[in-house]
């Protein structure tokens, strides 16, 4: 079996997911002056192709030796008959000619054969009387390998080639004649001679202009075409300084390259060079130069190929990250790899022909166009399909004489599913794709409900007319267009049916539960109306229906509820047969109404729990499910394939109780926006509504279906570790990115089988004291109780309490998860009924907290040291374990995961971190990042050669941005600011220099705190930049060069010492994996900053501690209770607390700071 290289999904470059655009540069690159003629003429397509042979002498007479170019070189085989070397031309050729240049062991009898996957082959040549030299043959023929088969030796020694040239074509007008596709595009080098020979000479189509390099081997041009592109030929247009050795090679990240084309006997002049392969960037390496010079050109030029079409179809591909299926696939390389906008990623299938890759479009789709990138393992004979179910098929398209390359198909179909079919490999191998993309337009309108209305709340009166169907809490099983019904209305000329369909444009600044906010969905003026639309599953659909007449009067119905739910039920091979339908979970061949997704939740509930020992009760409230199966939970996040066993595990156990995964991933998943607290500086809802449904999808893929977020605290105490979790200290915008983040990642206003549990934590609120003690009274806990109230309205069913204890609610001093005053407070003063998870507590505190109120015993391992399952039972009531398990139970129905309890470990890594993904991290970055002050140095003012420092310690961190295991960020190729700015400052011409350089304009100093969780980086008491930061500041400013500060501030520090110092001071907090481009772009002014503080910036240390205190209440000069107090008067806090205590917005005007809370240019001045 060939070996190929498998690329890890969660290991692709940054660099290989901008190339989603692939074959779009043959659109946008500018014709070439010279173009290829309509019919190639014949060219040498051997010389540095890929060769093999029957047998070698030695080890000094390879089979590459006789395609090298290199007369001195040669292939000699074993010594005797037959024998044979063969030439991989990289794709299918019309042959023309062959050249054989023996050496004296020629052959009296041999074959020139011709063959389209290196196994059955055709004779295009054969004699009995060879002469040796040089012989030069007509050939006519076509195929993807030629081999020499020597039959007869002339003499007692092997076969002996110098060289073996194979000469042809190897496509149309519609292959190679292309413009020139590295016209005008990006150009770099190894070196120049000087500025004016310089890389960009070579691609800007002035045969009057040259790069050269510097006099020394080796060197290299490349060029970045800007997407990745299948490469047909090169033109090397060389000056008097030309090379005698180099390679052509491409690549796709410009890291790794893969060799094209080889010669040692380079002739200069213009050289014309066929070549195969596929990738963003295209160089030509030197490594012997033929004069004393360096190397010369006047002209780079790159052609690239096409397979159907001149040029690819146009917009955005239909089939990008959709779901995907395959007949077959070959190790790592999944069926998703074609779908997912990267050339360095591949589908490949087993080695057989009758093998297909289906898409399915989500939806009715028309189809336009289809473009097929194929790696070398290509098909010569396939169809395009198209079908409407997923069974009956249309071909659209069919050919027998596939190309390979990139073939762009200029196809026309109906369906939402699209299947390409191969039924004739060119290969010995299977089908391997790079891309399948398909072009047109998908109709949504059937799973997207009309929104004729705003989110409303329903009329203050109800019921004066009845409503008929469905009946009041329903349970719908059997369709997603149910019809509804009511009474007729005397003068009604039209009504309207109002239903809580799940919205993503809530308003999340206002009160309220998101459940009872209605969209009018119908306007039809009799007394029926069908959805034309799929309802999606839910639990608790509320709908009503008003009767307008002709005098625009409005009379309501009453209001009824329904729950709707009709899974695709998940066949895995994990043992669980399906018996009518249902995953027969025990196994015993019947279905029990706890298998059984057509009945009510609580009627499952009911009886499972009675099915289930008291052992069994235990386990579900405890973690480590990938050691102990029985465990309600697993610890994430985990690797696709490891989360995978660890379901398939529960599978196997008697009830086949799924588990629930869950970790601190609380700032996505893969791809890491920026933490709450950076959020706060931004104040954009709807963003944080489709970051964490972003999180939610990615989730799903692998069969994630929870997260330990997001926080709902307020910071109002300077000195907590983890403020920077928390959402700044204003408690309004606490509550409105709470309700956003918990309804994004649930998808809705309510948990459902398509949501990511939230856990909303730290109860009662850590921000006021820490994980140490909260120090509420009776007014302040009003305060912070704003986001977690927020958190229940917007439908939170998992609430983590801290490690923090709260003297006001349990003067015992217990921590809030082993605590019944603390816990009861939740249940009992905000009416919360869900679940409690607690944070990770020692063994010995279990059965306390079970017994205080506390459901799932967060992180527990029930194999710990001394602990037992026995100590547990015998230690917590029984009834206590019923209400607990209870609760889990009736949260996993809802998750739907008895029905769907996996993901997809081989096809959902691949929708990871898509380039929408990585978008909506950098537009969160930018909103947030907070220009404090400007001197006029921002947006920078340089010219093309002008010089810019990057210095600090924060410039080349690449964990600063993020926290917890939000370590994904590095693995796609983020860049650091050093990295960020060079790339923006090399658009503009400018040189980036890291920490010093000759003369430069203007100097970016990245300081701040490091990365840390629960405990800070810097001594806490000691909030300011240390003195090795400061003396970059200072450095550069004795210097009289221009300062930028680019600060990294995770919580509130104090800047007065160096604050006069900068010229600009740009904040950029926890900003997740987009803030280094993000801030690259603020500096270059390519938006404007619109970011402000999250918190009160202390003017002294003064402000925040006693001369010399340390973190505890009898030090604190600041209230660790009240927000926007630093430097406040006794008056003002007691105003404050006035405010709070009326359930008053408090202004944010208090203290005397030195930056306000909300502090942040909204322009440049």
């Amino acid at each position: 079996m060939r070996q190929r290289s498998r690329i890890h999904p969660t290991r692709r470059a940054l660099t290989a997911v901008l190339s989603a655009l692939v074959l779009v540069v043959a659109c946008v690159v500018t014709a070439a002056a010279v173009s290829a003629p309509a019919t190639a003429a014949p060219a040498l397509l051997s010389q540095g192709k890929t060769a093999t042979a029957s047998s070698t002498e030695n080890a000094g007479t390879p089979a590459s030796a006789a395609v090298d170019g290199n007369t001195g070189t040669r292939w000699s085989s074993a010594f005797g008959d037959p024998q044979w070397l063969q030439v991989d031309l990289g794709a299918t050729a019309t042959l023309s000619q062959v050249t054989l240049n023996w050496e004296a062991a020629y052959a009296t009898s041999f074959k020139i054969q011709v063959s389209a996957d290196a196994s059955t082959w055709t004779d295009v040549y054969s004699t009995t009387t060879g002469t040796g030299g040089t012989q030069t043959l007509t050939v006519t023929g076509s195929g993807r390998y030629v081999r020499v088969y020597g039959t007869a030796r002339a003499t007692a020694y092997g076969y002996s080639l110098w060289e073996f040239q194979v000469y042809g074509t190897t496509g149309t007008s519609s292959g190679c004649a292309g413009p020139d596709a590295a016209l005008n595009r990006p150009a770099t080098a190894s070196s120049t001679e000087n500025a004016g020979t310089p890389a960009s000479a070579a691609v800007d189509g002035d045969p009057g202009t040259r790069w050269s390099s510097a006099a020394a081997d080796p060197q290299w041009l490349q060029v970045d075409l800007g997407s990745a592109t299948s490469i047909c030929r090169v033109v090397l247009t060389w000056e008097a300084a030309y090379a005698t050795a180099f390679k052509i090679q491409v690549s796709a990240d410009a890291s790794a390259w893969t060799d094209v084309y080889s010669t040692t006997t380079g002739t200069g002049g213009t050289q014309t060079l066929d070549v195969t392969g596929s990738g963003r960037y295209v160089r030509v390496y030197g490594t012997a130069r033929a004069t004393g010079y360096g190397y010369s050109l006047w002209e780079f030029a790159v052609h690239t190929s096409g397979g159907g079409t001149t040029d690819p179809p146009s917009g955005t591909p239909i089939s990008a990250y959709k779901q995907v299926t395959a007949s077959s696939w070959e190790g790592g390389n999944a069926p998703a790899a074609a779908l997912d906008g990267r050339t360095t990623t591949r589908w490949s299938s087993q080695y057989s022909d009758d093998q297909w890759l289906r898409v399915d479009l989500g939806g009715a789709g028309h189809i336009s166009g289809v473009s097929l990138n194929w790696e070398s393992a290509y098909a010569t004979g396939y169809r395009i399909e198209v079908s409407a179910n997923g069974t009956s098929w249309t071909p659209i398209y069919t050919t027998t004489s596939g190309r390979g390359g990139v073939e762009n198909l200029n196809v026309t179909g109906d369906g939402r599913y699209v299947r390409f079919v191969g039924t004739a490999r060119a290969t010995g191998y299977g089908y391997s794709l790079w891309e399948f993309q398909v072009f047109g337009t998908v109709d949504t309108a059937a799973t997207t409900a009309p929104l004729l209305s705003p989110p409303t709340k329903a009329p203050a009166t109800t019921g004066q007319f009845a409503l008929s169907a469905p009946a009041d809490k329903a349970m719908i099983t059997d369709t997603r267009r149910p019809a509804f019904s009511w009474a007729a209305v005397s003068g009604a000329v039209r009504y309207e049916v109002w239903l809580n369909v799940s919205r993503t444009d809530y308003d999340f600044t206002a009160s309220g539960n998101l459940i009872d906010l209605y969209t009018k969905v119908a306007e039809p003026t009799g007394t029926s109306y069908t959805p034309t639309w799929d309802i999606p599953d839910r639990w608790t659909y509320k709908w009503y229906v008003v009767a307008v007449s002709g005098s625009g009067a409005r009379t309501t119905s009453n209001i009824r509820t329904f729950s709707l739910y009709l899974p695709d039920i998940e066949q895995v091979a994990d043992g669980v047969p399906i018996v009518n339908g249902v995953r027969d979970l025990d196994r015993n061949g019947t279905v029990e109404p706890y298998e059984n997704w057509r009945l009510p939740v609580e009627t499952r509930v009911s009886d499972l729990l009675g099915r289930m020992t008291p052992e069994e009760k235990a386990y579900q409230m405890f973690y480590n499910a990938q050691t102990y199966p029985l465990s309600g939970w697993h610890f994430g996040p985990a690797l696709p394939n490891d989360l995978h066993a660890v379901l398939l595990g529960a599978s196997g156990t008697r009830l086949g109780i799924p588990p629930v995964s869950a970790g601190d991933t609380i700032a996505g998943y893969q791809t890491t926006y920026p933490l709450q607290s950076t959020l706060a500086a931004g104040k954009d809802y709807a963003l944080d509504y489709k970051l964490g449904d972003m999180q939610r999808r990615e989730e799903l893929e692998v069969g994630a279906r929870g997260v330990l977020g997001p926080l709902a605290e307020v910071g109002t105490k300077v000195l907590y570790p983890r403020i920077q979790e928390g959402n700044g200290e204003n408690a309004d915008v606490a509550a409105a990115q709470v309700r956003a983040l918990v309804a994004g990642l649930q998808g809705g206003p309510e948990l459902n089988p398509a949501s990511v549990l939230a856990t909303v934590k730290h109860w009662p609120g850590e921000g006021a004291g820490g994980e140490a003690g909260i120090t509420y009274d009776a007014v302040t806990i009003k305060y912070h109780m704003i986001p977690f109230r927020a958190a229940i309205e917007a439908g939170a069913v998992n609430i983590m309490p801290g490690y923090a204890g709260s003297s006001y609610l349990d003067p015992g001093g217990s921590g809030a998860g082993d605590s019944k005053p603390i816990l009861d407070y939740l249940r009992t003063d905000l009416g919360y009924t869900g679940l409690i998870t607690t944070d990770w507590l020692p063994s010995s505190v279990w059965v306390k907290a079970a017994n205080a109120g506390s459901d799932v015993m967060g992180g527990a391992d029930p194999g710990a040291t001394g602990f037992t399952m026995a100590t547990f039972l015998g230690g917590v009531p029984i009834a206590r374990i019923n209400d607990a398990v209870t609760r889990i139970l009736r949260l996993k129905f809802t998750l739907g995961v008895f029905e769907r309890p996996y993901g997809d470990p081989v096809n959902g890594p691949y929708r990871f971190h898509q380039p929408s993904y990585v978008a909506l991290a950098n537009q969160a970055a930018r909103e947030s990042i907070t220009l404090l002050k400007n001197n006029g140095v921002l947006p920078l003012k340089l010219k093309a050669g002008d010089n810019v420092v990057v210095a600090g310690p924060r410039a080349t961190d690449g964990s600063a941005c993020c926290i917890w295991t939000s370590f994904f960020h590095q693995e796609y190729g983020s860049q650091t600011l050093l990295d960020a700015v060079k790339a923006r400052g090399a658009t503009a011409g400018v040189n980036v220099y890291q920490d010093t350089g000759p003369s430069p304009r203007l100097a970016i100093v990245a300081v701040g705190e490091p990365t840390y969780t629960h405990a800070t980086a810097w001594v806490k008491e000691q909030p300011q930049v240390p003195a090795d930061q400061l003396a970059v500041i200072q450095n550069f400013r004795n210097q009289g060069i221009p300062v930028v500060v680019v600060l990294t501030l995770p919580r509130p520090i104090v800047i007065s010492e160096w604050n006069g110092l900068a010229d600009a001071i740009v904040v950029t907090y926890r900003g997740g994996e987009e803030v280094g481009p993000a801030t690259a772009s603020l500096l270059f002014g390519d938006y404007t900053p619109r970011g402000r503080l999250p918190w009160q910036l202390p003017r002294s240390l003064d402000q925040i501690l006693k001369p010399g205190g340390g973190d505890v209440l009898a030090d604190a000069v600041e209230d660790w209770n009240l927000p926007y107090d630093l430097g406040a008067t006794a008056a003002q806090r007691s105003e404050i607390r006035a405010r709070i205590d009326a359930g008053q917005t408090v202004p944010t005007t208090y203290g005397n700071p030195l930056y306000p809370y909300g502090a942040g240019l909204q322009g440049w001045s």
